[in-house]
Parts: structure tokens; C-alpha cells; sequence
């Protein structure tokens, strides 16, 4: 079985600025992987270079075997991805929203609203989704975005800082959404600060520093990730 997700050699600069050094990973399916490191580690450069917001240098990103940059339509029909700052037109309700989605990635009107039904059962958001998305809150926004992104059931989940702006419950509740994600085949890429949410949804770890991917591991509720991260990255 292909990985999900393979990183190969990936290399971004920004003038003089390296901020992505020949980083290699594998997501394999039905996995979540999660990617910490401190501020201006080149996180978020990886990720913009997984969805293809930006060409690497060197190096390639395969999603289910296909090359992005070179066949970026094909390769983007297989995930979806949430942005640190999720851009949800504001001019839409939460429900023309998702279902906007749901069309993008070839869903019909009827598996849109089969869909819609059990997503609707995911968060308590129900009665606000008749409403424009400018009159919401982070929370609700990032809510939304995920239900967006998950209604095609795709291959691959990518999301930069994902539970900022979620309350305790709502983290729960969207963490085991993941899990169920996961179980039905699809992989999550997920890029992080908050190891307490990596060590109970992660399978996989991996720590990048300085640009440079300097450890992968599996990771489980005993794991001592606080140490070990700092031991790293210190």
C-alpha cells in the first residue's frame, strides 16, 4: 500500500533564508502524523509546499503517488486543507459554504446532503449554520472549515495549527473526529504547538528544528513528548 503522503528531500529558501533543509516523511493511511517545532521552525513553509501555495526549491511532495507540482489538479481533488487563519467567504452561511465544497470535490446533491446530515451531529453548531459566516466567532469558523473539509472524505487532511480558538469540549470532539477520519482510511497531516493534543490523537511525530526534520517517532498518551521536545530543540 503507497503512503498517503511522501515528503522527498524537500528544500525552501527565501532569499538567504532556509527555511525547509531536505526534509523526507512518510504518512502512511489511516494514520495521523504530527509536525511540532518552535516558532520560525519552517513549519508552516512545509505545510504551503505540501498543498502546493509553494513550489520547493529541491526535493518533491507526492500525495497518493502524485506529484503536486506537476499535476496539481489531479493531486489536489485527494485532500483537503485548513489554514491557520481558515478563509471561509463571508458572504455565504455555513451551509452554502460546505455544501460549496462539497460540490468542488465532484460530491452530488444527494451524497452532499447524506453527508451534511451526519456532520451536523459532529459539533452543536446547527443553528447558526443558516447564518452568514462574517457574524461568527474563531470557533465556529474553525468549526465549520473542518466540516468543509472533511465532507468528501478525502485522502489526506492537512491543517496547520488546528484547535486555536476551540474551546476544551470542542478540541475533544475534534479530535476524535480525526480518529474517526482516520479509521474510514484517510491520513491527517497536522502541524502543531499544543503537545498535549499530539500525544493523545498522534500516531506519528515528527520534530523540526531550524529547518531540518530532526526526529520521527510514535507517540502515545505516556509518552514523555515535553521532554524529549525539548531535549531537541534546546
Amino acid at each position: 500500500m503507497s503512503e498517503t503522503l511522501q515528503i522527498n528531500s524537500v528544500t525552501k529558501s527565501f532569499g538567504r533564508l532556509v527555511a525547509v533543509s531536505g526534509v523526507s516523511l512518510q504518512v502512511k493511511p489511516g494514520t495521523v502524523y504530527a509536525l511540532i517545532g518552535p516558532n520560525g521552525s519552517g513549519k508552516t513553509t512545509l505545510v504551503n509546499c505540501i498543498v502546493g501555495l509553494l513550489k520547493p526549491d529541491k526535493g518533491e511532495v507526492l500525495i497518493n503517488g502524485i506529484d503536486i507540482q506537476k499535476k496539481p489538479i489531479t493531486a489536489k481533488h485527494l485532500f483537503s486543507y485548513i489554514s491557520d487563519n481558515p478563509a471561509i467567504y463571508p458572504y455565504l452561511s455555513g451551509l452554502e459554504f460546505i455544501r460549496l465544497s462539497a460540490k468542488l470535490h465532484g460530491l452530488s446533491q444527494d451524497e452532499t446532503e447524506n453527508k451534511l446530515t451526519e456532520l451536523k451531529k459532529i459539533f452543536p453548531i446547527e443553528d447558526i449554520l443558516e447564518s452568514r459566516t462574517e457574524s461568527y466567532s474563531r470557533g465556529n469558523i474553525e468549526k465549520t472549515a473542518f466540516l468543509s473539509a472533511i465532507i468528501a472524505n478525502p485522502k489526506l487532511l492537512v491543517i496547520d495549527e488546528p484547535i486555536v480558538g476551540l474551546d476544551p469540549t470542542s478540541v475533544e470532539t475534534f479530535g476524535e473526529s480525526l480518529r474517526q477520519l482516520t479509521r474510514s482510511g484517510s491520513s491527517v497531516f497536522l502541524s502543531t504547538h499544543t503537545l498535549s493534543f499530539v500525544k493523545k490523537y498522534a500516531d506519528m511525530v515528527g520534530i523540526i528544528h531550524r529547518g531540518k526534520l530532526i526526529r520521527e517517532m510514535k507517540v502515545g498518551p505516556k509518552t514523555n513528548l515535553e521532554e524529549i521536545y525539548l531535549e531537541e530543540t534546546s
